[in-house]
């Protein structure tokens, strides 16, 4: 079945290069930091990080003990400045066996799968479980709302720590991947209309914290005393765009997107493995 592996073999270890004081490194899920890979195109000749995307795992209802695994990030990512698919795009890993960093294609933004019921937002994911490579997996138990767990109101999200990822290469010789981590706390916590530019009108979530083109689709985690759940994925461009009170703050799409994207692709794939004899 494409896109099935074995629930928890991803895990690998891990390397952190931590944008504020190593004080923070206790309010990082160290299971989440391998879970982000860039997503690269090609400009004048050479290859640039435009974006992250992260990789989501969601539990086979048909066959136990698997799972699908769906390369998820901001759909405008995918796009030029005109809104036309890139022709050139790949994801960036850590090959496993050697340690060296590898740049693996990517279809173009009609092959991704769009949200199902609003086809509008703006994310865009895939069924893409690496072969050979170092990546972990966000489970979908980790989405705000999933279970009773991930419950938090949206008073206590208000002012709540939180953190984003993305990744990088690091050193010119020998380059090797690196997990960078910075850090904000919740400012709305109820999606309120926004624009993006380039992609339109979202319904976003914001809080403080650093911008920057290559963190759009960043996964972001939000950190109560007992628990860290998934609350949604970085929109950078609205960092500049947003007028009013939510100037200078960073949008964020709920993860309630990306459930709902993910879990209808499932629902196909199962279909579709169902039916053959």
């Amino acid at each position: 079945m494409r896109g099935r592996i074995a629930v928890g073999s991803a895990l690998v270890a891990l390397t952190v290069l931590l944008a504020t004081p190593c004080a923070h490194a206790q309010n990082v899920s160290a299971a989440s930091l391998r879970s982000v890979a860039a997503i690269v195109t090609e400009r004048d000749a050479k290859r640039v990080a435009i974006g992250t995307g992260f990789f989501v795992e969601v539990a086979s209802k048909s066959y136990l003990g698997n799972a699908f695994v769906y390369l998820v990030t901001a759909r405008h990512n995918l796009l030029d400045e005109d809104g036309r698919p890139l022709a050139k795009l790949w994801v960036r890993l850590e090959d496993a066996s050697t340690g060296a960093v590898r740049d693996d294609p990517l279809p173009p933004e009609p092959k991704w799968i769009l949200d199902p019921k609003n086809d509008k937002a703006d994310i865009a994911a895939l069924p893409f479980p690496p072969s050979k490579a170092r990546f972990t997996t966000i489970p979908l138990a980790w989405f705000l709302g999933a279970n009773a767990e991930t419950t938090i109101t949206v008073d206590e999200q208000i002012g709540a720590s939180a953190y984003y990822l993305t990744m990088t290469s690091s050193g010119a010789v020998n380059p090797r991947l690196v997990a960078v981590t910075r850090f904000g706390r919740v400012s709305v916590a109820e999606p309120t209309r926004s624009d993006v530019p380039g992609i339109g009108e979202q319904n976003l979530c914001f809080l403080d914290g650093a911008s920057a083109p290559e963190f759009s689709g960043a996964p972001v985690f939000i950190r109560t005393v007992e628990k860290f759940v998934f609350w949604g994925i970085l929109e950078a461009r609205t960092a500049n765009s947003s007028g009013g009170m939510l100037a200078g703050l960073v949008g964020v799409l709920p993860a309630s997107y990306v459930a709902e994207t993910v879990e209808a692709m499932v629902a196909a794939q199962e279909r579709t493995v169902g039916s053959k004899p």
